[in-house]
């Protein structure tokens, strides 16, 4: 009974993914936790936060500007992620060339990487009152309503940039996102399966589509999800905390302690996987295999 009171299944929500001109870290949303159950109440979820890759488009635009060498050296600061060394250089172009639409987005992503969501959601818009037309606009546009929690405006900016570019997966992912987040499950799905169609090897769309199976409790296609989300690579710890936490689910406390297991080789610190495992072990009668890992847990947990 002691190991019974112990148990207080936390279950957090991390998102990754990753795009081009900008790829994703983990952004972690506020832990709900149960104090009244054995049973996890919610999977490990994901937000995106765009880092910056080697791929900046250098745009006919800014090679014909006389801005250019200003543009430039901002694109170089921006590769080596000093932001605010980006923008410099980025005002300093566009007052010399006010109306280059190609700055003002760069302007706008280094706002936007460096957490200054108000400030970035005008420079997209400037960008776009000057092009309207480019799809990448509205998508990083989108990308910065998502992260505020305004999905209405994020889903509003992303179908809009799918009617500029119907072939971009990464548009499909993140309005696919932005439903999850409105527990609009079966359009998130609906658009993970298109952005699949078009890019059938990026791993964290099938974890993505995953999670949203297993919110509408489609447990054998989120484990199918997940698995080849590991399966595609690389893999990653929540791929199989969420598979672990799905077999549970399941009533399948033996793949679930696999799964806990190897989330935690991949993340000695995984507090809610010492705890999960500890309660999947609990239905299994491994009673001081339970008790050492939410002790465990716990001692993670207050640090």
């Amino acid at each position: 009974m002691r190991i019974k009171r112990m148990i207080n299944f936390i279950i957090p929500v991390l998102l990754a993914a990753s795009i081009l001109f900008s790829g994703c870290n983990p952004a972690q949303d506020p832990v709900a936790v149960d104090n009244s159950t054995q049973k996890p109440i919610t999977s490990e979820n994901t937000t995106s936060k765009p880092v910056i890759t080697e791929n900046v488009t250098l745009e006919q635009a800014v090679i014909d500007s006389p801005a250019y060498e200003k543009v430039i050296k901002g694109d170089g600061y921006f590769r080596a992620l000093e932001w605010d060394k980006a923008i410099a250089e980025y005002t300093d172009a566009i007052a010399v060339d006010p109306k280059l639409a190609p700055v003002y987005y760069r302007r706008a992503f280094a706002y936007y990487l460096k957490g200054d969501y108000d400030d970035a959601i005008p420079e997209f818009t400037r960008a776009l009152e000057i092009n309207p037309d480019d799809a990448r606009y509205y998508f990083g546009r989108g990308l910065v309503f998502s992260d505020k929690g305004n999905y209405v405006k994020a889903i509003s900016d992303f179908t809009r940039a799918l009617e500029l570019d119907p072939k971009n997966p990464d548009a499909y992912s993140y309005r696919g996102k932005a439903y999850y987040k409105q527990e609009q499950f079966a359009k998130a799905i609906d658009d993970f399966n298109k952005a699949i169609d078009i890019d059938p090897n990026n791993s964290k769309t099938y974890y993505d589509r995953g999670l949203a199976h297993s919110f509408k409790t489609d447990y054998d296609r989120a484990i199918s999800d997940y698995t080849r989300a590991i399966e595609i690579g690389p893999p990653f710890a929540t791929a199989y905390y969420n598979r672990g936490l799905t077999y549970y689910l399941k009533g399948d406390y033996n793949n679930a302690v696999a799964d806990y297991t190897r989330a935690i080789e991949m993340n000695p610190n995984y507090v809610t996987a010492y705890n999960n495992r500890g309660g999947a072990y609990l239905k299994l009668g491994q009673y001081d295999k339970a008790e050492s890992d939410l002790k465990k847990a716990k001692e993670l947990g207050s640090q």
